[in-house]
């Protein structure tokens, strides 16, 4: 029997798409990534915004015409979009087999066999129940372990931003205890994984529910039915000493972490980050809006000085970090103005990268029921400047970096050119260079000799 997994959305889809494959592999599939050769097709969905939802109902659709020629073909939906919609899904799209929500995966083998014996369906999507523990069982631990792997260290969100779909289909933040998290990158390590990226839709948050934790205080968080935590001071903390102890991990060449919340960033995580020699010298902090205005309606806990205060503090203690971002363009009631002084923000900070997005509405969240929705056109003018601008600015900072020489964790052939290898910068630049296939998985000195929007081609020193 034969499975595909097809991942929409973020790299924590992508780790809970490895899990699975992992727990299939375990019960006997074989992955192919053919779907006309699948006997099981797995979609990971993602729900944040409208866009990754329309694939996937454009898939569905596609393979409602291949059941109907195979009705023994297994659909099993999973991830975000399953969560949020749940039974609804399987009404409208009746040749589904099985619903399983983004707390449920690890429940992929049970689900399966129970749609072969001839359930259909059947919908599990319990934020209740706990992934974590999966992880680390030997199961999850019998493919291939990759150079670099993604490692979950927190699921779900708290903060309750006005426009995001997150908390509701992600569930409370819960924490994986550090002894867990700890064998598992020892055992990615040991197996041949040499960069980890801690994950998490708030990395930053990691251990303040784990038991012994600060009481920390309350605060109201708008768009919220509850309450958000302030943490205390050994609360702030805790993240900052998880990457040492990963960094202590043998066999370990590089650690990175993801995604930052900018209320998060403490003095402590800044000394992490400059004095850790396996820590790499790169932070995605997404800054969303450039006015405080704008930053005040989406429930984002900070001003843009204090934001800029975080950039300069990381960029004086941390020389050549490299800082990218999110933007989202057309929150509802962004105006001409709002967007202009966004704009000299973003000019003004100079991020490495951004990854900019329009604004989707998403059902149950605060900024979808407001009625001062910005117009789609205007809203595609919006970012179609801002991506222009921000690529202009992403290519002048890589030629600034043109004849340093990088150290580059290389990751094999690249996808184009005969004899060239490519890797990533501790920066996570990709750089392409003329090199030996024997040198995948190495660290090498590659002096960056030209600079494109995508990163750098080079020449090994």
């Amino acid at each position: 029997m034969k499975y595909r997994i097809v991942t929409f959305g973020c790299q924590m889809n992508e780790a809970d798409s490895e899990v699975m494959a992992s727990l299939l592999d375990h019960a006997g599939w074989q992955a192919t990534s053919a779907s006309e050769a699948a006997d099981l097709v797995v979609i990971n969905t993602c729900s944040v915004r409208e866009k990754p939802e329309h694939k996937v109902n454009s898939l569905l659709g596609e393979l409602r015409i291949e059941k109907e020629t195979r009705p023994e073909l297994l659909l099993v939906v999973t991830g975000c979009m399953a969560q949020r919609e749940g039974r609804a899904l399987v009404k409208r799209s009746r040749w589904v087999n099985a619903v399983l929500g983004t707390r449920c995966f690890h429940r992929i083998v049970e689900v399966v066999d129970r749609a072969r014996a001839g359930e259909h369906g059947l919908v599990i999507a319990d934020l209740a129940d706990d992934p974590a523990k999966v992880r680390c069982e030997p199961e999850a631990q019998q493919r291939a372990a990759p150079l670099r792997a993604f490692v979950p260290i927190i699921l779900g969100c708290t903060n309750f931003c006005s426009y995001c779909i997150v908390p509701h289909v992600r569930g409370a933040e819960t924490s994986r205890p550090r002894d867990e998290i700890l064998r598992e990158v020892e055992a990615l390590a040991a197996r041949g994984t040499r960069e980890v990226t801690l994950l998490g839709q708030n990395v930053l948050a990691w251990g303040r529910d784990l038991p012994g934790a600060g009481p920390g205080q309350e605060q109201v968080a708008r768009g919220d039915k509850g309450s958000v935590r302030t943490p205390d001071e050994r609360e702030r903390g805790m993240f900052a000493e998880l990457l040492r102890a990963v960094g202590d991990v043998d066999q370990l060449l590089r650690v990175r972490f993801l995604t930052c919340h900018p209320r998060d960033v403490t003095e402590d995580l800044i000394d992490a980050v400059a004095d850790l020699p396996k820590v790499c010298e790169h932070l995605h902090l997404p800054i969303q809006a450039g006015t405080d205005g704008l930053l005040r309606e989406m429930n984002r806990g900070y001003t843009v000085d204090q934001y800029r205060k975080i950039v300069d503090r990381l960029r004086a203690r941390v020389p050549g970090i490299a800082i990218t971002t999110d933007i989202m363009v057309g929150f509802p009631g962004e105006t001409d103005e709002d967007f202009a002084r966004s704009m000299e923000v973003y000019e003004g900070i100079r991020f490495d990268a951004a990854f900019m997005f329009a604004y989707s509405p998403r059902p149950g969240t605060e900024a979808a029921k407001r009625g001062d929705q910005v117009p789609r056109a205007t809203i595609v003018k919006r970012l179609n400047h801002l991506i222009e601008v921000q690529n202009g600015i992403t290519v002048e900072r890589n030629r600034e970096e043109v004849g340093a020489v990088a150290e580059v964790l290389v990751e094999g052939p690249a996808e184009r050119g005969e004899g060239l290898m490519a890797g990533k910068t501790r920066t996570n630049k990709q750089v392409v260079f003329p090199g030996e296939r024997s040198l995948a998985g190495a660290l090498v000195r590659v002096r960056q000799t030209e600079a494109q929007l995508w990163g750098f081609r080079g020449e090994q020193q």
